[in-house]
């Protein structure tokens, strides 16, 4: 084993969690603190890298935080992903706002739609805090797991990222929650609000309530993955099966009938749920090219 390539792959393991103003500085001091570590002993490499920890902790002793409920390396991804979130729905909200029929000026329409949707959309980071807080508390129960450089490991596509899958399940509570939500406030909300979420009976009494059953599958699986961390070929099977079920039943809306009552809100919608089909069909492939045998990655002698 090339003791310098297992120093340099640790290095950059450690440097690509910190920001970018400090990796080059890290990355010296690092690497020159372990080429001096193993003068004169190249081939306890390993049992020097075990020793000196893990990447990600070494990465949080060059930035120190208190008690956070994010390491500070998944602290710009989570922020992006909140902050989107929010985003996205005040986009949806305002086009539905403004297509909606009414007498009421643009000013009265955002004033109404800031004292609903826009604040309301804030409940979204909330949410992810809160099951990213479920997901560290049952991470932080498994003994971790010693590092393992990739050169010398075996590709392991099977291990999960529990934050993605932290956001998969917010995701899917979103989606139940949005259907649910639809059916009650109409009678909360100003009347031109109101109209625009109006939803068709037809859909309401026959179309929405069988989206639950793959919803539930998919929210189900969701949990197993962050409780067991890893994927299994039976669970990416019934991922795949969820995939497809959920595909089904989003053309079904689309294709059997109006949704809302007003047609901006319809169209958009199904726009909406039309790519949200896409991604299902695109995540059942994804899913499925995994089930083929592993590869295992060479190693650098």
């Amino acid at each position: 084993m090339n003791a310098d390539a297992l120093i340099q792959s640790y290095v950059a393991e450690v440097v690509r969690r910190l920001p970018r103003r400090q990796r080059k500085d890290v990355a010296y001091e690092l690497h020159s603190l372990l080429t001096e570590e193993l003068e004169g002993r190249p081939d306890a490499v390993l049992d020097v890298l075990a020793a000196f920890g893990r990447p990600v902790d070494v990465a949080d002793r060059y930035r120190p935080a208190g008690f956070t409920v994010l390491r500070a390396s998944e602290a710009p991804r989570f922020t992006w992903i909140a902050l989107g979130g929010v985003v996205l729905q005040w986009v949806a909200t305002l086009v539905a706002t403004y297509s909606a029929p009414g007498d009421l000026d643009w000013l009265s329409r955002l004033g109404a739609w800031w004292l609903s949707w826009g604040l309301g959309a804030f409940w979204w980071p909330g949410l992810l805090i809160s099951l990213t807080l479920v997901a560290a508390a049952i991470s932080s129960r498994r003994e971790p797991k010693p590092w393992t450089p990739r050169e010398a490991a075996v590709l392991d596509r099977d291990r999960v990222e529990r934050p993605l899958i932290v956001l998969y399940i917010a995701l899917g509570l979103v989606g139940v929650a949005a259907v649910v939500a639809l059916t009650v406030l109409p009678s909360w909300l100003p009347k031109p609000i109101a109209g625009a979420l109006e939803l068709d009976a037809d859909f309401l009494a026959f179309r929405a309530p069988w989206v639950l059953l793959p919803w539930g599958v998919s929210l189900a699986m969701g949990i197993a993955l962050v409780v067991n961390g890893r994927w299994t070929r039976l669970t990416r099977l019934i991922t795949i099966v969820s995939d497809v079920l959920f595909a089904v039943f989003l053309v079904w809306w689309v294709v059997a009938g109006p949704i809302f009552l007003v047609p901006a809100a319809d169209a958009l919608t199904k726009v909406c749920l039309v790519l949200l089909a896409a991604l299902c069909v695109v995540d059942a492939v994804v899913t499925g090219r995994r089930l083929r045998p592993q590869i295992v990655a060479p190693v650098i002698q």
